[in-house]
Parts: structure tokens; sequence; C-alpha cells
């Protein structure tokens, strides 16, 4: 896969698209000049009409283009993504269209996955001998007015991402941002039977940045010592306290909502500027290493 690739796809894609679009703004203004007429009455709703009419032509024609948009995906995928995580990390399995399976969540008893659940660009692989899972998700809750009308609700948009910590522990310990809403509080672990209680640690400004439970008070402070604390502080503070932190069978989850949807190609109306566009991905990738270095999770020895 090589730059042009990407371009030339994007091309096709946008030639299409606007060939399309600029159709159906032709049939819209002239079905709206044709009902027009008829008087100053006839106006208002010949204006309605042709923003419906185009409306459901843009419609069609983002569905008949989808052909298109799905190569500019992949392409951009394949050279900005996919190239630039086989540079920085090892045994790389990713895939642009799968996601983190909901039932991995599920099983956290931390995360709610809500009524709609979506996920995709799921990677798996090792960063400094560090293995992890991340992908992003979308997750909306349904509510239904009196009228019996259904819409959808964001809760969290953003990263999952599980890594392998190099502490051994056999309990659970959840840090919940406070400014974090997709999370679930389970009254025990329903697993072991084990009950989780909130408890305070001795930072008070860690204490106002998460709601902390755990099974054993004892062993979470073990896990969360004076360095560690400032280093979760620290990312916390980062992501605006829109973050959950949950530790678990010797695994870290980790969950930002940030509103954003990574390793995305921009739209295809102009060509992409590669050199700003590496930048972008550069710093996409930089989230996922950052738990890693800032962290330390990475083996002393090999």
């Amino acid at each position: 896969m090589t730059f042009q690739d990407v371009e030339t796809a994007r091309k096709t894609y946008w030639d299409k698209l606007k060939t399309r679009l600029g159709v159906s703004a032709i049939i819209s203004v002239v079905a709206g000049v044709v009902l027009s007429i008829g008087g100053r009455s006839a106006i208002l709703y010949a204006t309605i009409i042709t923003f419906v009419v185009f409306s459901l032509a843009a419609g069609i024609t983002v569905f008949l283009t989808r052909k298109e948009a799905t190569a500019y995906r992949k392409a951009y995928k394949g050279y900005f993504v996919e190239q630039n995580f086989q540079k920085i990390f090892t045994d790389l399995s990713y895939s642009h269209q799968a996601g983190l399976d909901p039932a991995v969540l599920d099983a956290t008893e931390m995360i709610t996955t809500g009524d709609l659940y979506n996920s995709n660009d799921l990677t798996v692989a090792k960063y400094q001998k560090v293995g992890f899972a991340q992908a992003d998700a979308h997750i909306q809750r349904e509510n239904v007015d009196q009228d019996g009308n259904v819409t959808y609700y964001t809760i969290f948009k953003g990263r999952v991402m599980i890594f392998e910590f190099p502490k051994k522990f056999n309990f659970k310990l959840e840090l919940i941002g406070k400014k974090f809403h997709a999370y679930r509080v389970p009254s025990k672990d329903y697993a072991t039977g084990r009950k989780m209680v909130k408890i305070d640690t001795e930072s008070n400004e860690f204490n106002h940045t998460f709601k902390i439970f755990a099974q054993d008070g004892f062993e979470t402070f073990y896990l969360l010592d004076p360095a560690r604390i400032a280093k979760i502080q620290a990312i916390a503070d980062r992501y605006n306290r829109k973050i959950l932190f949950g530790f678990l069978e010797n695994k870290m989850l980790v969950a930002i909502d940030d509103g954003k949807d990574s390793f995305e190609p921009p739209r295809a109306f102009k060509p992409i500027d590669e050199k700003a566009e590496l930048k972008k991905v550069a710093t996409e990738i930089k989230v996922i290493t950052d738990f890693v270095d800032e962290l330390s999770l990475a083996p002393i020895f090999s």
C-alpha cells in the first residue's frame, strides 16, 4: 500500500460522490421551481419540498457510493495506520472493521455496553513486550418518550484498552473518573462473591478525581502506591477525568471517553496532506504507548 493508492481511492470516491450530489441538487432545485409556480403561498411549501428531496437524494447518494467510501477507508487504514503499527508494535493483529466484543466488557462488570454498541479498529499486539488489545467503541442508551418515540443518546465514545499488568493480584479494583458515565459498580464480584466497597486513599486530590471501588483495601494500597497514584492522576487530568481504570485478573482496563473515533481518514473533498496525517496518526498511536511508558508496565527482565 502506498500514499498514491490512498489518493487514488480518495479521488475516485470524491469524484463519484460530488457528481451524484450535483445531480441531486439539480433535481431538487427543478422540483422546487416547478412547485413554486402558483404564487407566494407555494414558495414556502416548495422550499420545504426542495430540502426534503435533496436530503433523500443525498442519503441515496451516500448509499450508492458506499463501495468507493469503503475502498478509500481501507486504503487509508492500510497505509497510515497498519503500516505505522507494524513499525512500533510486535505480534500485531489489526482489523479496521472488527471491534472489541461487548462480552469482553460485560465480563469485567465495570463498563456497561448500553442498548446500542459499536466498535472498530481492533488491535491486538505487543509494545515493549507488553501485550494489549485496543479498539474504538461507541455506546448509546435508548430513550423512549411518552409517545413511544425511540431515540439514542451517547454515554461513551472513545478508546477501550486492555493491558497486561506486571504485578500479580487476586482482587478487583475500579477507578471511575468523576466525569466518566458508562460505568457499572457491582455490589460484589459475581465470579468470586467478594464484595466491592468504596474506599479512599491518602490523596485528597485522587479521591476527588475518582470514585474508588475495591474488594480488598489492603491489597489496593499495595497496588496504588504513591508513585502510581501520581502517574494515574496526571493521566486523568489529561483526559479531564473522563476515564476509567480497572484492575482485574492481572490485566489493566482503560476506557477514555474523549468523544473521538481514532484512526479515521479525513473527508475526501480535498487532497490529503501526507505529513500532517502521519503526525496525527502518530499522536493517536501515542495514546496507547503512553500507558505502557508512563505506568512502567514493561517487564524489567526479558
